[in-house]
């Protein structure tokens, strides 16, 4: 057996890993901003923290930051031709997932299960973004460098 035997053949184009990270992220986003948004939910109902935020515009924000979630998993899932540039490349990807950690950190002093379900998963897709095989590692690797 040769060593090309025992190292696993994995694409240079995006992570199926991190694209459905990101798609449940995502849709967890746009789920707490819609709810939010309608009413149905208060975030921030007390004054206890050091921020201050508006309800409406919290709902907004993370309505927004689950529908650029969708779009880059479905970049690195390629499942749509127009979006598969976003999943050759990392960066998008990382930036989304940084961006829903940190928002909920601003979430957990409310909802402390949910937030830190949901920044798990986003340091798992940080993970699986940060691991996988871009263009010219596998060439690199035969070279001994």
């Amino acid at each position: 057996m040769t060593q090309e035997d025992w190292e696993p053949r994995r694409a240079e184009s995006g992570s199926a890993l991190a694209g459905v990270l990101l798609l449940l992220v995502g849709a967890w986003q746009v789920f707490v901003g819609t709810a939010v948004v309608c009413g149905d939910a208060f975030v921030f109902t007390g004054g206890g923290y050091w921020f201050r935020a508006d309800n409406t515009g919290w709902g907004w924000v993370n309505l927004g930051i689950g529908l650029a979630a969708i779009a880059v998993a479905l970049g690195q899932l390629g499942s749509v031709r127009r979006l598969t540039r976003l999943g050759t490349h990392a960066s998008p990807a990382l930036l989304v997932a940084v961006v829903s950690a940190m928002n909920q950190f601003f979430l957990s002093p409310q909802y402390p299960l949910w937030a830190s379900l949901v920044i798990a998963v986003d340091v798992f897709a940080i993970w699986a973004l940060t691991t996988r095989v871009r263009p010219g590692d596998e060439e690199r690797d035969r070279m001994g460098r």
